[in-house]
């Protein structure tokens, strides 16, 4: 080889140097040279941003705008397919759709904005399994409660009790009666139901009737753990029964008591007098009653579970819920045409209408809108744990991840109905027919 040849040779290789020595610190620096068409040379040496994102489970190939994302190597025939926890560098600004996908997981899909020179955190995004429901029991449409352990579903139409790991039923037998204890009760510190005056054991025989003391004409049944009273009304007057004492104690009379809701040395009680409905405020130790508010008089109202403050109302008949603190009626809240609701937290309310969740933050007075869907929207439930909202229609299960906004279809069935959650084990059960196939199903959600 000439001396000539091997100083073009030189001069070609200093040349090389020097360009991939640029193209490289430029990419170490956060610059991308942006060829797309048509050329714009103000823009042809760009400053990128960074995509940080994490999933539960991990191992998610990531796509934007459907392509796959690798890390940057010098070897252009091996491509380093990024997996989530990742960091997607050197990314031109501007909108994309981001997609995570794994094996045996429903896709994640959200529109991502990235900006020049700042890191975006898409961190803890849930992605959900991939799986048929599992039937667990044959059953017509039913609603369903789960106890609080969650060993136990109770279906208030069958009157039945089923043992979730081994299936086991037990019927319940109970007089006709349309009165609303008649749905049933979980107890919140023992696994026992109350419905209809019966304290049932799901397994055992140690069942209780505390019909046989009171008396079969007894109604509007409600038990108060904190201090071991079971309320009850019969005619016109409202009493307790002491579980531990073991007597009776009459309270009021002469109105028709709607609902009532012990709190410690108090019982807050709905009341129906010539269709006039008011909430009263009964003080046990001193046997005094107060008048809290007046309620509307067309509503069919019941005490529902709910906040450590606030007195939790719900009317059904006009989708309305009362939310009343008894010691400061500046307080007070009504949400009207709601469907389905739950607590974030002792500030923050999840609710729906038919269409719309909502959040409430009770200390702003606030309303935000989450999410419009294109389907009439049954029931939300919150996941504490996991962070995310399921929320049911009639013929679908659904996801969102509240930080995100992102929607994930879990579920698509011929018919759906009262969905309950297993929060601890991500399991979710519910009422359902698929394939001419009706029963209570479970789906595992994580």
């Amino acid at each position: 080889m000439s001396k000539k040849i091997r100083d073009y040779l030189f001069i070609i290789f200093i040349v090389i140097f020097v360009i991939a020595t640029i193209i490289v610190s430029v990419y170490a620096s956060g610059y991308k040279l942006n060829l797309s068409w048509p050329l714009s040379f103000n823009r042809l040496l760009i400053k990128t941003g960074m995509l940080v994102i994490d999933t539960k489970p991990s191992g998610a190939t990531v796509y934007l705008n459907n392509e796959i994302q690798s890390a940057f190597s010098l070897n252009p025939w091996k491509k380093n397919e990024l997996t989530t926890a990742t960091k997607v560098k050197n990314i031109i600004p501007g909108e994309y759709d981001l997609k995570l996908e794994l094996d045996g997981y429903w896709a994640f899909q959200k529109k991502i904005k990235i900006q020049s020179n700042q890191t975006t955190f898409l961190e803890n995004i849930n992605l959900f399994k991939n799986n048929d429901a599992l039937l667990i029991a044959e059953s017509s449409r039913d609603s369903i409660a789960l106890s609080p352990n969650d060993k136990y579903l109770y279906l208030n139409d069958g009157k039945k009790i089923i043992t979730i790991k081994t299936g086991q039923e037990k019927k319940i037998t109970i007089e006709n009666s349309t009165d609303c204890s008649n749905n049933g009760e979980w107890l919140k510190t023992e696994d026992k139901l109350l419905i209809n005056g019966l304290i049932i054991d799901p397994v055992g025989e140690k069942d209780i009737d505390y019909r046989q003391l009171i008396g079969k004409d007894a109604s509007g049944w409600h038990y108060d753990e904190s201090s071991d009273r079971l309320y009850f009304k019969a005619s016109e007057s409202l009493s307790y029964f002491d579980l531990n004492k073991k007597n009776i104690t009459q309270i009021a009379n002469g109105a028709n008591y709607v609902s009532c809701e012990g709190r410690d040395d108090y019982l807050f009680l709905i009341e129906s007098i010539d269709d006039k409905i008011t909430l009263k405020k009964y003080s046990l130790k001193e046997n005094r009653m107060d008048k809290i508010i007046d309620l509307p008089g067309v509503g069919q109202y019941q005490f529902v579970a709910g906040h450590e403050k606030f007195l939790t109302i719900y009317d059904e008949q006009n989708k309305t819920l009362y939310l009343i603190n008894p010691d400061n009626d500046q307080e007070n809240k009504t949400i009207h045409n709601i469907a389905s609701w739950q607590w974030l937290d002792d500030k923050t309310l999840f609710y729906n209408n038919e269409w719309e969740i909502y959040s409430l933050d009770l200390e702003q007075n606030n309303n935000t809108l989450i999410t419009r869907f294109g389907e009439k929207i049954e029931k939300i439930i919150w996941n504490e744990k996991n962070k995310y909202l399921i929320f049911s229609t009639e013929k679908s299960l659904n996801a969102i991840e509240l930080e995100f906004g992102a929607i994930t279809t879990i579920l698509k069935t011929e018919q759906l109905f009262s969905p309950v959650l297993d929060k601890k084990n991500d399991i979710l059960y519910f009422w359902g027919k698929t394939k001419n196939q009706e029963g209570i199903y479970k789906i595992l959600l994580k």
